[in-house]
């Protein structure tokens, strides 16, 4: 009796809980089982233990997969004296009992929750972005009507000047202490709202505005054209246009609409050029009533430059030589 029992304790330190989980499922295993069994292995065979461990084995690989399982319900809960057992049994971050407290403590405690301070924080950045944003479009928007620069030449921060844009703006923080607490050394580094391209992006929003506002005034109302083309910098060739015409108080304006790049300078590429321009804007060449140009050939030539391409089309489109352009010709020949 010793013996067995000398026995049955060195078995157990040798194989630990492995025994009594094996034990505890042959209990359960019929007959049945022994059939699905591989051809090696046979009922009461000794190496029917090894397909115990295999299903040990794979509940293990289960739980470390981190979604958790369903033991407690399905195939029970086994080997519980394991320590750590419980910890795979929740498993990971994201499994199904991780989750169900996560909603409970977001039902419980919606303070604390993650998205309760996510969108606390997300309200509060972006009331400090509005602020900074109409921080930069404030002092642009000045700029521009000043007709002034917006760039410097050395905008680093220990420049003595940083250009018309980034000094107003530091002008606008020192006597503004709201805007003082989001702008330059406040705002985060890639979120400060000052870099060229924005700027940029700033202007042009703004020049699509102001020309909204000049088809708004002008309304159905006739206008005549004011053009003339040179070249840029690069040599290419470029056309701008304006506007001449009587607003609601019955004053005569003119605005301009815009520049734009042609190909070349011949009659029907300035002609389409114009004609184009004033579709984008949804300005009929039908309402045009006036010309204006210098008196180079190709603007005012009477076979076939642009006046009488337009004229043909729209017959009360009269031309008048351009006023500025005939005070340059008398300039230059007085000083000669």
């Amino acid at each position: 009796m010793n013996d067995d029992e000398n026995e049955s304790t060195k078995r157990k330190k040798k194989h630990g809980t492995l025994d009594w989980f094996v034990n505890a499922q042959k209990k359960t295993t019929t007959q049945d089982d022994s059939s699905s069994m591989p051809n090696n292995i046979t009922h009461g065979s000794t190496k029917a233990p090894y397909r115990e461990r295999e299903k040990v084995n794979l509940m293990d690989k289960d739980e470390f997969s981190g979604k958790g399982g369903d033991y407690f319900v399905t195939n029970g809960f086994k080997s519980w004296n394991i320590p750590n057992r419980f910890e795979r049994h929740e498993g990971a971050v994201n499994s199904i009992d991780n989750r169900a407290r996560e909603k409970f403590d977001m039902l419980t405690k919606p303070k604390r929750s993650i998205q309760s301070v996510f969108e606390h924080q997300s309200t509060k950045s972006q009331k400090e972005y509005h602020t900074r944003l109409l921080a930069s479009i404030h002092c642009i928007r000045y700029l521009l009507h000043q007709g002034l620069p917006t760039r410097g030449h050395d905008e680093n921060q220990g420049s003595s000047n940083k250009g018309n844009f980034l000094e107003l703006l530091e002008w606008l923080a020192k006597h503004n202490e709201e805007v003082d607490k989001v702008v330059l050394k406040n705002a985060p580094k890639n979120l400060q709202v000052t870099s060229p391209s924005i700027q940029k992006d700033i202007i042009h929003a703004c020049a699509k505005e102001t020309t909204k506002a000049i088809i708004k005034e002008l309304g159905e109302d006739y206008f005549a054209i004011l053009a003339d083309e040179s070249a840029n910098i690069t040599h290419n060739e470029q056309m701008s246009l304006c506007l001449r015409y009587v607003d609601k108080k019955g004053d005569i304006v003119e605005r301009f609409l815009g520049v734009v790049h042609v190909v070349d300078t011949t009659t029907l590429s300035l002609k389409k050029t114009i004609y184009s321009l004033l579709a984008e804007h949804s300005l009929s060449p039908s309402k045009i009533r006036g010309q204006g140009y210098d008196g180079a050939s190709n603007m005012k030539g009477e076979s076939n430059g642009l006046k009488i391409l337009i004229l043909k089309e729209t017959t009360s489109a009269y031309y008048v030589h351009c006023f500025a352009h005939q005070l340059q010709l008398t300039l230059v020949a007085v000083s000669k």
